[in-house]
């Protein structure tokens, strides 16, 4: 009996160490997919759409991955260098041209 048991302290035992050791290492993230961040973020041209209504952004075609924002929305914390962000304010009017 006092061998079973302590044979069942001891698979516990390793069996806790196991998950331990497994929690200890580092977390990989996935390679990121989409056109590589390069040249000046954002590009010559857009800054000068601040100040402008939103409606011009329909008519650009944009190379590079893109947001608009606008105020109260739900917007992911993950840090996209070459992703342009277009926010707008209240009034429908591009406030900023920033990338993140």
């Amino acid at each position: 009996m006092e061998r079973s048991r302590a044979r069942i302290g001891l698979i516990v035992t390793l069996g806790v160490a196991a998950f331990g050791v497994a929690a200890c290492q580092p977390h990989r993230m996935p390679p990121r997919s989409g056109p590589p961040a390069v040249g000046v973020c954002p590009p010559p041209g857009l800054a000068s759409l601040v100040g402008r209504p939103e409606t011009v952004l329909a008519g650009l075609t944009l190379a590079r991955p893109h947001r608009i924002i606008h105020p109260g929305d739900a917007v992911t914390m993950d840090y996209a260098p070459g992703r342009v962000n277009f926010e707008i304010d209240e009034n429908g009017t591009i406030k900023a041209v920033r990338c993140y």
